[in-house]
């Protein structure tokens, strides 16, 4: 049965809406292939039977991919972005009430013609291929407002922000030049974007890149956080971040980033290696030989494909031999020397297997702090 309360997530849907003055998207049903506009989101049954031009007696039923489909009630509420696909029965053949374990039907609309799916995760590029358009189509997503939402080709455009959209044929207005090639509305470009946004249009890695408006011969970075005003004809230039030894610095600083906004000190140094050292690393509380110490990781070649692997402590440290693993060689780096330790959490150590899109050096303290508390008296 459709829940009549909404969810959390509805909730903070529509305190968005109304906390940033921005519309709604339009929503509809597809009732027995007959298209229901629906004033909002939420509506009741018995409104979009209405809409649909079903006569009195019938029941609603949303489909699902698969046979154990749900009925709804005339006065219960029905949040279409819980599946907005349903047909019609004789209340003598409403199907019993169970739980549903199969994904709803969704059907998105474009210029009134509408499709079914069963993924709600599409993007420009995907709706285009469902719906037979061309990449060039200006596709935007229908608004309850004159001011609708253009939907690049790599732009995400999940079910539940609206599956009611239109198209515009002629050509888009807005248009930038990044790298000496144009774009315009039907390749992602939007009227306020991020440097991010606006690398994304030549690079698959944004991440990795640095960006700046070009205005009478001289250059203005864009950080890649910063959103900006998009204004036609603006040029930009997009270079790919420098890459030392296989790896992409700005990958390692983001990481950092996030352990020092937790308080953690780590600094990144790539001479006379590239190593990220972690600054006064504590050990367990009223260990009597040191409180903390420093511990630098060099980075793999590889990283971050290649995992991370050792710790090196200062030279002399008091923990050489009291931490798990062998002291090995020494290395000058940050003015001092360091003894490498054979400390490897990520290959038999203790540690998670290896994941590049979920570890690296903000997630390699952990293991540090777990080595270092658990030394020997």
């Amino acid at each position: 049965m459709e829940n009549t309360h909404k969810t959390q997530g509805q909730a903070e849907g529509l305190a968005e809406h109304a906390q940033s003055c921005s519309p709604a998207p339009k929503w509809a049903a597809l009732i027995d292939d007959t298209i229901a506009p629906a004033p909002q989101r939420e509506v009741r049954a018995n409104v979009l039977l209405a809409q649909a031009g079903v006569e009195l007696g019938k029941v609603l039923v949303r489909d699902h991919g698969g046979e154990e489909d749900v009925s709804v009630g005339p006065n219960e509420l029905v949040d279409l972005a819980r599946g907005n696909v349903f047909y019609v029965v004789p209340a003598c053949d409403e199907p019993p009430k169970r739980p549903c374990t199969k994904p709803p039907k969704l059907a998105l609309f474009v210029d009134d013609r509408p499709e079914v799916t069963l993924n709600p995760s599409q993007t420009g590029k995907t709706i285009r291929e469902l719906f037979g358009l061309r990449d060039d189509v200006n596709l935007v997503r229908d608004y309850e407002s004159p001011h609708d939402e253009a939907v690049g080709l790599a732009d995400a455009a999940p079910f539940e922000r609206g599956p009611v959209f239109i198209t515009r044929r002629q050509h888009a207005a807005l248009s930038i030049i990044v790298n000496r090639k144009r774009f315009n509305e039907t390749d992602g470009v939007k009227k306020r974007m991020t440097g991010r946004q606006i690398a994304a249009l030549v690079s698959d890695n944004p991440d990795a890149t640095d960006v700046f408006k070009l205005t009478g011969g001289q250059s203005e970075p864009v950080p890649l956080d910063k959103e900006i005003a998009m204004h036609d004809c603006d040029e930009f230039r997009v270079i790919r971040n420098n890459v030392a030894g296989g790896f992409e610095p700005s990958r390692i600083q983001r990481e950092l980033d996030q352990l020092k906004a937790g308080g953690c000190r780590a600094d990144f140094i790539q001479q006379p290696l590239a190593a990220v050292i972690y600054r006064d690393v504590p050990t367990r509380p009223g260990y009597a030989h040191l409180a903390m110490t420093d511990v630098l990781v060099v980075v793999p070649g590889g990283y971050p494909g290649q995992f991370l692997d050792g710790a090196h402590l200062p030279a002399g440290s008091p923990l050489l031999g009291r931490v798990a693993g062998s002291p090995q060689g020494t290395i000058q780096a940050d003015g001092r020397a360091w003894t490498l330790v054979s400390y490897h959490p990520h290959n038999g150590g203790g540690g998670p297997a290896w994941n590049k899109d979920r570890h690296g050096f903000h997630t390699y303290l952990d293991e540090i702090l777990c080595w270092i508390h658990r030394a020997n008296n």
